[in-house]
């Protein structure tokens, strides 16, 4: 994602969620929680789904929203939130179709890392990316 520029070099994650979902799935509106650095990215796996923004996101019933602004999210993309997409638009993901996976990288920010926590020594080691 860094020799695409999708990422600037010197961002390393330090941590990631997976989501997986089955048929009907979904992730209710949400911001995400500002102890993370902005920005983040989403990347996509298995099958399309939408992801919807919107200040307000009206939810019709389980899975099925309506807002403004709504992403198809293709095989393969990456959706990178940052600035109000990150900071104050809610956004959530529709219930899916077909199943599907999504990894979320993320940077907590260093001063929100929580007491005691130890890192995977291997992860310390990284560096940034030299393109």
């Amino acid at each position: 994602m860094v020799r695409w520029s999708i990422l600037p070099a010197d961002w390393i994650p330090n941590s990631c969620i997976i989501n997986i979902y089955d048929e009907d799935d979904y992730i209710p509106t949400h911001i995400d929680h500002h102890d993370f650095v902005r920005s983040f990215c989403i990347v996509s796996f298995m099958s399309r789904s939408n992801t919807l923004f919107e200040n307000e996101i009206d939810v019709i019933g389980p899975g099925e929203f309506t807002g403004s602004v709504e992403i198809p999210l293709p095989v393969g993309s990456v959706l990178v939130l940052k600035g109000n997409g990150g900071d104050i638009t809610k956004h959530c993901i529709s219930g899916v179709q077909h199943r599907k996976v999504s990894v979320t990288f993320r940077r907590m920010d260093d001063n929100k890392i929580p007491y005691g926590f130890r890192s995977d020594s291997e992860l310390e080691e990284l560096l940034p990316f030299e393109l």
